[in-house]
């Protein structure tokens, strides 16, 4: 059953990131704020219910406009601030030979999607846990209290991550849940990359003019320079595009493989506890029985 459900999950991984991958390629950025909003949280779309069962708090940021970097660094920051996340990162980031958008965006995408699976992680653990808490019986061993702590500590960890608490903490139910979240970042992070693809085809001069200043000339003073940077930009985007495209499955198998494993890494600690206890207690019933014998030996002993 268990390997039923994670090919399923493999196949709705794959299904998934071609739904999200549709619409033109040429778009400027309010074709890209409309896709997201009519094609990314559309509700015919089989992500639509994500906001119901969302593993963060925070509203996904929408990225940014290249004509206003500025103002789209600003909801950059403020938007990792609240995902508790290092949002100077963002100033830090700077490539003399282009513009900083998708890079920019890049971090956005790539540590939001961090903070889903973390959260995700932390409530499958707390599922996991509780669940064989009620299926193995007491015993004089401690491993249960502090089983019974972790769950408690990961409880705390929920809003120390600003993350959400699943309430359908079922196994398939949380691994459709995963998938809708990150489906839907995956979506508007994708639609983002068309409006770059497309801002960089139309406007090179838009494009790159986040990497010029007053006092600095132009990347685009020639014909070879211009062909230059069309290949340039072409081929980060769709190496982009390909990587982001080959990890979202990966991600999710991953995930699948922790929830089976973490199960039998918890009964295995159990058995080594159970091991342990017996061990001591042979070792307290035996050490006297073994001094009662070799005592016994020394006063029979000729000498």
């Amino acid at each position: 059953m268990k390997i039923i459900l994670s090919l399923l999950l493999f196949i709705l991984s794959f299904g998934r990131i071609f739904a999200a991958d549709g619409l033109p390629n040429l778009i400027d950025y309010n074709g890209y704020k409309n896709n997201v909003t009519n094609f990314c949280a559309s509700p015919t779309q089989p992500w639509a219910k994500w906001k119901d069962n969302s593993f963060i708090e925070s509203e996904q940021v929408l990225y940014a406009d290249i004509n206003h970097k500025d103002d789209g660094d600003i909801e950059y920051k403020r938007y990792l601030w609240t995902l508790n996340l290092d949002s100077s990162r963002i100033s830090t980031i700077w490539i003399a030979s282009g513009p900083t958008f998708l890079e920019k965006a890049s971090y956005v995408y790539k540590e939001t999607m961090g903070v889903i699976y973390t959260c995700a992680v932390i409530n499958a653990k707390i599922r996991i846990i509780d669940t064989l808490l009620t299926k193995i019986p007491s015993t004089q061993s401690n491993l249960k209290e502090k089983l019974q702590q972790q769950s408690g500590l990961l409880q705390k960890n929920i809003e120390n991550e600003h993350c959400r608490e699943v309430k359908d903490t079922s196994e398939l139910s949380m691994k459709k849940s995963l998938l809708d979240n990150t489906t839907y970042q995956y979506c508007n992070y994708r639609q983002y990359l068309f409006y770059l693809n497309s801002a960089s085809k139309q406007s090179l001069d838009v494009y790159y003019s986040g990497s010029t200043s007053n006092n600095r000339s132009s990347p685009l003073d020639n014909t070879e320079a211009v062909a230059q940077k069309i290949a340039q930009s072409a081929n980060k985007i769709t190496n982009e595009i390909s990587h982001t495209k080959e990890i979202f499955p990966q991600a999710m198998v991953a995930f699948n493989e922790f929830e089976k494993t973490y199960a039998s890494h918890i009964v295995l600690e159990f058995i080594l506890q159970d091991y342990i206890d017996l061990r001591e207690s042979l070792k307290r019933v035996m050490n006297p029985i073994g001094q009662v014998i070799y005592k016994a030996s020394n006063a029979q002993s000729p000498k």
